[in-house]
């Protein structure tokens, strides 16, 4: 019988499990852009809308970091959404004035 070859091994097949790894790897790495996308406020033609958007995003998320924690009640949540929503908009009015 003929001496099996060392590409044959254990450690050929370690080395290529890793280099598969490596390249899934970095597949992701290169596509991270599009296989997780970031969370982007819509965009807008109108810069004041986009900048009341973003307002009003950034407020509930701390809203609804508030009700998660146990800080606040459902009641006031609702309560403290109407307001951050009528201060960015008085903040940001349509048409930017």
């Amino acid at each position: 019988m003929a001496d099996a070859s060392p590409l044959d091994g254990r450690g050929a097949r370690v080395v290529a499990f890793a280099l598969f790894l490596a390249a899934a790897a970095f597949l992701v790495w290169y596509e991270r852009d599009r296989l997780f996308p970031a969370e982007e406020v819509a965009e807008s033609a109108d810069p004041a809308e986009a900048a009341y958007l973003a307002c009003r995003a950034g407020r509930f998320d701390d809203i609804d970091g508030m009700r998660a924690d146990g800080v606040i009640t459902q009641e006031q949540e609702a309560l403290f959404k109407s307001r951050a929503d009528a201060l960015c908009r008085s903040q940001h009015p349509p048409g930017g004035g």
